[in-house]
């Protein structure tokens, strides 16, 4: 995977969505703070770090951590380009955080989970959170994915993802790090694309899903899903579907 997200990083933002409303329903879980301190764990090349720092005053810090230098590189030259100067870059994996003890109000992860040892990742995260602390994890559970548009037609997608939870699976590990799920939120993304904008994206692996299937494999897949879309949809410039993630919130 690493080498996945070294090959992409250039061009992430381009083929990848970005959901708002949870960043606005995490900042309304913060509103009580004044000062926040914020660690955003494997977050790649800064998309929703940058929303995180629209959305807060010059009291608001964040620490953009990510295992790959490629993304950090593309992370920090886009924040730079952003006229965003509160944050910094830090190297390390999600599994030993590059974070001090009790120093973070808040952590969040997002779309990422299923990249870290989850059991690991909860033990640092309660190291490295302060008292009274958040942490938010925000993904898509096995069963979501499976609704997807790929899920749903792009052969293969749902059973190559084997990497991915369902709620119970977190809720278990949760528990065994001695930690408490506070809230959960289901989010639904109403999507629309074009044909060749799906393709575009299933070419450039915008899903890191797309560089477990060998090329031949892969191929005839997408050469599947692009029959599917025509079989199902009447319109290849507007294709509607609707997607959904789950926000797990978690307090210290």
């Amino acid at each position: 995977m690493h080498t996945h997200f070294s090959t992409i990083a250039s061009k992430y933002r381009s083929v990848r969505t970005l959901d708002t409303k949870p960043i606005l329903y995490i900042k309304d879980k913060l509103k009580e703070k004044s000062k926040i301190s914020m660690a955003d764990i494997g977050c790649g090349d800064g998309r929703y770090s940058l929303e995180f720092l629209k959305c807060f005053d010059d009291s608001f810090y964040i620490h953009c951590v990510d295992y790959n230098e490629k993304m950090l590189e593309s992370l920090e030259s886009y924040l730079v380009e952003k006229n965003t100067t509160n944050f910094c870059v830090r190297l390390g994996d999600a599994n030993r955080l590059p974070l001090e003890n009790n120093s973070m109000d808040c952590i969040v992860t997002f779309n990422a989970i299923h990249h870290f040892e989850v059991p690991k990742f909860l033990s640092e995260s309660l190291r490295s959170l302060k008292d009274d602390g958040h942490l938010f994890i925000y993904t898509r559970l096995r069963n979501q994915n499976s609704r997807s548009i790929w899920g749903e037609h792009f052969p293969l997608f749902a059973d190559m993802e084997n990497r991915l939870y369902e709620l119970d699976e977190l809720e278990a590990h949760i528990q065994n790090a001695d930690l408490n799920i506070h809230s959960t939120r289901v989010f639904g993304h109403s999507r629309t694309s074009s044909l060749d904008r799906l393709v575009h994206q299933a070419k450039n692996k915008h899903y890191s899903t797309f560089d477990l299937y060998d090329k031949e494999t892969f191929d005839e897949s997408l050469e599947i899903f692009q029959q599917n879309i025509k079989k199902n949809f009447d319109d290849l410039e507007q294709i509607r579907w609707h997607d959904e993630n789950i926000l797990i919130e978690i307090k210290k």
